[in-house]
């Protein structure tokens, strides 16, 4: 997928969703098979950068994992500048839309605004569209049990460890990703060494304790133990992500992984030695094994 930053660009034959994407979950999903599914342009999406400090259910490199696979092949990340802020709607289709997307094909979510102070929207994008010769399709909000699915609901799911509605609600189990970097390396002492990874800043994550995940690897997925936390037993240490791997040897410092997390095990819990955390460990191991194979270990 090609990732485009700034104001300065111009493509040909766009079929463009429009949004945060911060989630990419389920009723952003439907707005993405929507311009893939059609042959009026490319699939492009249309976003925003993000606030350095803005609680982040994906980081960005997170997204552009998420739209490549969900088959977008453009993105734009259009800054929030003076410049930007006062684009009045009109301005915006015209100079963004259509003289540098060369837009074919619009699709937005039935609440979305745009331009200086948020005064446009759907009405607005349709009565445009004849003049500038594109079809737009409005899609509604998608919503289980009568929420509707949005990021704030996800973001509050995840700070609350709701783990199953939250992955619910994304359309596939939450992740985080990134590079392994070198820990403690206790765990290799007890026979469970472990893939430190250590979040971007403002990457929302899920409440501190152990998980059931699965991790992706050179594009094999293993079966695997999350700790999110600050590791009690062994010392007081900023907040880190460190996961087991099941049936997994070699060298991953530097690699990229994935983890996706599918069910909360167990608080974390400091322990009076390391042995005791080396048979719980041997114990989350077996449970998550079960949980994520349905199978014995």
């Amino acid at each position: 997928m090609e990732r485009i930053e700034g104001l300065d660009f111009e493509i040909k034959n766009s079929a463009v969703s429009l949004g945060k994407f911060d989630g990419i979950h389920r009723g952003h999903r439907v707005l993405l098979k929507e311009i893939c599914s059609q042959n009026r342009g490319i699939p492009t999406v249309f976003t925003f950068s993000l606030e350095e400090n803005a609680e982040k259910i994906y980081t960005q490199k997170e997204k552009d994992l998420l739209l490549s696979a969900l088959g977008i092949k453009r993105e734009i990340v259009f800054p929030f500048t003076e410049e930007t802020r006062r684009m009045t709607p009109e301005e915006f289709i015209r100079e963004i839309l259509v003289r540098r997307m060369d837009v074919r094909f619009v699709c937005v979510g039935s609440d979305f605004r745009f331009g200086v102070r948020r005064t446009g929207d759907v009405e607005l994008l349709d009565k445009f569209s004849k003049r500038y010769g594109y079809q737009l399709c409005v899609m509604p909000k998608v919503t289980e049990k009568n929420e509707v699915v949005s990021s704030t609901l996800i973001r509050s799911c995840i700070e609350q460890g709701k783990l199953e509605k939250a992955n619910q609600l994304l359309g596939e189990p939450w992740f985080l990703s990134g590079r392994v970097q070198h820990g403690e390396e206790l765990g290799r002492t007890i026979q469970f060494p472990t893939a430190n990874l250590f979040p971007e800043q403002g990457k929302k994550l899920l409440p501190n304790g152990v998980y059931a995940t699965t991790v992706e690897v050179c594009g094999t997925r293993y079966c695997g133990v999350t700790n999110i936390g600050k590791k009690p037993t062994v010392g007081d240490f900023s907040v880190g992500v460190e996961t087991y791997i099941m049936d997994f040897s070699g060298d991953l410092y530097d690699q990229e992984i994935r983890v996706n997390f599918h069910q909360f095990l167990r608080p974390e819990i400091r322990f009076d030695s390391v042995e005791q955390l080396r048979r719980q460990i041997q114990a989350d191991r077996n449970t998550a094994h079960k949980i994520l194979t349905g199978q014995k270990p």
